[in-house]
């Protein structure tokens, strides 16, 4: 009996979706394929550069990092592509810019608060990221920052999307977590920290509730001697963090009950207002809650941004929560933006005016 042949497979390369020559812009042209990498076609370019064409990525779905990359978008055979115009071809570099196209991240994932984000950009991320450039000019680089304001509003949600811009360690501390019954032992707790800070940086020690840890030393009774050290040993690290790449951040609800040395030049002299999502956060915060729910895509979203002036993004969230309770109940395919209006009227925001005013005066005061 004759074994039968072995079934051979013949090679069937996918075609490349560009040929030689293909002009994609003025005086660029397409050299040839260099290789396809899952969904992702690879060409060298007429100016010696490449070209990523992303057979599954559509220009949509993408964060927009066309000020970071030269994006270029092309329609082939009625069909839309997206791709990115790069220096230099490696499998990590594709890795990395399909993530960073794709993955929110730093900034990105701060809906609305252009002017706070920018703030951050040109007064703590710059510095930090290029202090030649700003010692040259005798500006101070960020040692510490105090994020103020009322509570709810995501103070904690930017400082951990500040080290993700800054690309630092996030280390969080608060009163609670150094407290111990023995003497002394919180102030070793708080060198503890710094000293891990130090070894993992760049750092940022983020300090919650920091009127608990450096409360107003002339308030505190005379027997409160402990309390005392515990506050000289972080004035203490504050001052050689920004010689260790440490950046220590602290969150108040209550800044006029911090002790004013820590806010004296040098330490956290910078102050940040979070205050409340002001109008493009509330709309981007009404699209995300309503995400993944059947909604009706006509609701006017500056309309319900307009209503919802001092909600915080949890007062939000309980709207749109109840929005789909009340769909449900009136057993409706989609939230209405009627049922949104109804309950906004339900309930009231988490903060008043007179809060605003409160922290706008402390925005005022001179710095002791």
């Amino acid at each position: 009996m004759i074994a039968p042949s072995p079934i051979k497979f013949m090679s069937n390369p996918i075609k490349p979706l560009l040929h030689p020559g293909y002009k994609l812009k003025e005086n660029v042209s397409v050299v040839s394929r260099v290789e396809k990498i899952l969904f992702t076609e690879v060409y060298s370019l007429s100016n010696e550069k490449f070209l990523y064409l992303f057979t599954n990525i559509q220009q949509d779905e993408v964060i927009d990092r066309s000020q970071k990359y030269e994006l270029v978008n092309l329609d082939l055979g009625g069909k839309k592509y997206l791709g990115v115009i790069t220096d230099e071809h490696s499998h990590d570099k594709i890795t990395a810019i399909i993530d960073d196209l794709t993955v929110l991240r730093g900034f990105d994932c701060v809906a609305g608060m252009r002017p706070l984000k920018a703030m951050l950009m040109s007064d703590v991320i710059e510095p930090l990221q290029h202090p030649e450039k700003f010692k040259k000019f005798k500006l101070s680089v960020p040692n510490g920052i105090l994020l103020y304001g009322p509570p709810g509003c995501g103070k904690t949600f930017i400082v951990k999307k500040l080290a993700e811009e800054l690309g630092y360690n996030f280390i969080e501390m608060n009163p609670s977590s150094v407290a111990t019954p023995y003497v002394h032992g919180a102030v070793s707790n708080i060198a503890k920290v710094f000293e891990m800070a130090k070894l993992k940086a760049p750092s940022i020690v983020f300090i919650d509730e920091i009127e608990g840890l450096v409360p107003k030393r002339e308030e505190l009774s005379s027997s409160a001697d402990i309390k005392k050290e515990e506050i000289n040993e972080f004035l203490l690290q504050l001052n050689n963090a920004g010689n260790n790449k440490i950046l220590v951040v602290g969150a108040t609800n209550r800044p006029h009950m911090i002790d004013s040395a820590i806010l004296r030049s040098g330490r956290m002299d910078k102050r940040v207002y979070v205050g409340p999502p002001d109008f493009e956060a509330r709309k981007d915060m009404m699209r995300i809650c309503l995400a993944g729910r059947p909604y009706d895509k006509k609701i006017d979203f500056e309309k319900l941004a307009n209503m919802t002036e001092y909600y915080v993004g949890s007062d939000i969230e309980l709207i749109v929560t109840e929005a789909a309770r009340l769909a449900v109940a009136k057993d409706e395919a989609l939230v209405t933006e009627d049922m949104i209006v109804e309950a906004i009227n339900k309930f009231s925001p988490s903060i008043s005016s007179a809060e605003i005013l409160y922290f706008t005066q402390f925005s005022n005061m001179e710095r002791s």
